[in-house]
């Protein structure tokens, strides 16, 4: 149980894990728990991988275990925080993605031949790009006449910058415009892009040999927070990338958000990196739906980190409070789990001192954990406008129709029709899950007999917005025996429109919805020790 005493190494321990995507750290491979075992093995084969995950599942902390793995056998690892190039314009970000990459290279130290050479050519090609990146607008104004012809080039480098580009990639680059018209015509140009294609046959050439020093002849370029990038853009940077790396023994492992992620465009010409052939798909979640596999992940994971402290989780948290632990956390998602542990901590701390005596040792309850899951909804909505760009506001208005939605149904979860998540805004539920305020229980069909073969998606909503919206009464225990079939009611449908859906067909619904019944009857009983149900 916790004390006055141990009350801070509890949360001093549970914070410095939020911390954990430290490659040097030395304690990070020991207390590292594989989401899905093979993880790590998996991510070191010589293929390129997306790995996707809601923020905050470990993605980070993952390749910060592969990097310390690959490194103690050898093999290079080049890790590039796509973070800090957030909001940085099309190309240029691809540029600056491959500066990193160039930067990673230079720690190669020797009095060899071989790695003077790459030390020279990594200094070239950063002239280069600095000032490629650094150049105008790629505006081009041509006033032509029948009888001229002219030919111009948009982009110019210094001299300095053209004869080792020139030196680099053989030739001069292939954009120039020749045109004859009769016509003034304004040209809108991506130039750079011709710049970076010619340097992609030195670039290759430049990571194969850097790749070439470790003992299996092979590199790994680390893209985390791949995200960040703005959606649209992702395919042509991909494109970019693919273009260096297919021909060098470089194999790309990026990290993202689903739902926020484009890797391919499929046009004439196609573009980017088509999965599974170009980029193996691979996924760290562990949601909702698979309840007990998600509790018994967060608990591993904090007992490496409490017990070496003198902590027994099953002491200091109620068997009830363990449970909700993993709703609020929305499932296998360390960080948010870790925050709701530290606060309901302070909140079982000042309800124990609130007694009469107050108490010397006291444990984490269930209500202890529901009103600690309130204070992490304002850091969501922060990361959401952070996270989602553009798409911020029309996924605010999407959750704040739901959340009207479930308090006007007086409950937790929603259906929604599976083929429905392919329109506009089932796109945005989709990304609402991957951004942790939707979470996914399972497929299914309503109970009621308008409804019957049509298959839904059940979500719950996320705890900490229902609690932040004064809903204080705990969800349906779905993952215990005989309570799944709850969530099956017609009445909970969520469409788009549905507060112009007729008061009478929504209660025809509810009429001939069976599980309605069901639920009502076995509705467990509450106890002065427990939050209230959603049945009772």
């Amino acid at each position: 149980m916790l004390t006055r005493e141990s009350l801070g190494t509890f949360k001093a321990a549970l914070s410095e894990a939020l911390r954990t995507t430290d490659q040097h750290d030395p304690s990070l491979r020991e207390r590292f728990v594989e989401p899905t075992p093979g993880t790590i093995d998996t991510l070191q084969t010589s293929v390129n991988q997306l790995l996707t995950g809601r923020r905050g599942v470990g993605k980070s902390t993952t390749f910060a275990v592969l990097q310390q793995e690959v490194e103690s056998n050898g093999r290079r690892v080049i890790f590039v925080d796509v973070e800090s190039h957030k909001g940085r314009a099309y190309p240029d970000v691809v540029i600056d993605l491959i500066l990193d990459m160039l930067k990673a290279l230079l720690p190669v130290r020797s009095l060899k031949s071989r790695p003077r050479s790459i030390r020279k050519r990594v200094r070239q090609l950063e002239l280069i790009l600095r000032e490629l990146r650094d150049a105008g607008p790629e505006v081009t104004s041509e006033n032509e006449r029948s009888s001229e012809t002219s030919r111009q080039r948009e982009i110019s480098l210094s001299a300095t910058a053209t004869k080792q580009f020139l030196s680099l990639s053989g030739g001069l680059s292939r954009g120039s415009a020749k045109s004859s018209t009769s016509r003034s015509t304004t040209n809108f140009t991506r130039r750079k892009e011709d710049f970076l294609r010619d340097l992609a046959a030195p670039l290759a050439s430049t990571f194969t040999d850097a790749a070439a020093l470790s003992p299996n002849g092979s590199m790994l370029v680390v893209l985390d927070d791949f995200y960040m990038i703005d959606r649209q853009n992702q395919p042509l940077v991909l494109d970019h990338l693919h273009g260096i790396t297919k021909r060098a023994p470089v194999w790309l492992k990026i990290a993202s958000v689903k739902s926020r992620t484009q890797t391919f465009v499929n046009g004439d010409p196609p573009f980017g990196m088509q999965p599974p052939g170009d980029i193996h798909p691979m996924s760290l979640d562990i949601g909702l739906e698979k309840f007990p596999s998600a509790k018994s992940f967060l608990e591993e994971v904090a007992r490496g980190i409490l017990n070496p402290k003198g902590f027994d989780l099953a002491e200091v948290l109620t068997a009830t409070a363990r449970e909700r632990a993993v709703l609020v956390a929305g499932g296998a998602v360390c960080r948010d789990y870790f925050d709701v542990l530290i606060a309901a901590a302070d909140i079982a701390w000042n309800a124990s001192q609130a007694s009469d005596p107050p108490k010397l040792q006291f444990r984490i309850d269930a209500e202890n954990i529901l009103a600690a899951a309130g204070e992490l909804f304002d850091r969501k909505l922060t990361e959401l406008r952070a996270d989602a760009g553009l798409d911020a506001p029309a996924l605010e208005a999407r959750f704040e129709d739901i959340l009207k939605f479930v308090r006007d149904r007086d409950t937790f979860f929603l259906l929604v029709r599976r083929d429905e998540l392919e329109l506009d805004w089932g796109k945005e539920i989709q990304q609402l899950e991957d951004l942790r305020f939707l979470h996914r229980i399972m497929t299914t069909r309503p109970n009621t007999g308008s409804w019957r073969g049509v298959d839904t998606v059940v979500y719950m909503v996320d705890i900490p917005a229902l609690v932040k919206n004064r809903m204080r009464k705990a969800p349906i225990e779905f993952w215990k025996p005989g309570e799944i079939d709850k969530l099956r009611r017609a009445t909970w449908i969520y469409d788009s429109a549905w507060e112009s859906i007729g008061k009478a067909q929504r209660m025809s619904d509810f009429v001939t919805d069976d599980s309605q019944l069901v639920f009502e009857v076995d509705a467990p009983a509450s106890t002065e020790a427990e939050v209230q149900g959603e049945g009772d």
